[in-house]
């Protein structure tokens, strides 16, 4: 899933797209998908950025808190063994075709 583009109008030589899915997989099957059909328009992807996802520190807390009740520690269970998916940013450079 494409979570935005900059600049929207697709004007200059420069476009920054970004991606998140639920998945990594699917992080990078939106990209793929995406890559082809920016390199239809004449962009080809420049660089690629990779952020990890993080939890919530609400979350860390409230798993914390019920320690006691056993129920904690399925929390940070699932938290440890399930990361968060991060975000994928990439640059797209427009390349004339006609000049080569």
């Amino acid at each position: 899933m494409i979570i935005g583009t900059w600049p929207e109008d697709y004007r200059g030589p420069i476009v920054i797209r970004g991606y998140h899915g639920e998945t990594y997989e699917e992080l990078i099957g939106a990209f793929h998908e995406d890559a082809l059909l920016m390199l239809g328009q004449g962009f080809e992807p420049a660089s690629q950025h990779y952020v990890e996802g993080e939890w919530a520190v609400s979350r860390a807390i409230a798993a914390t808190i019920l320690l006691p009740f056993l129920v904690g520690f399925l929390f940070w269970a699932q938290m440890l063994v399930h990361r968060p998916i991060g975000s994928l940013t990439v640059t797209y450079v427009h390349h004339d075709r006609r000049a080569v």
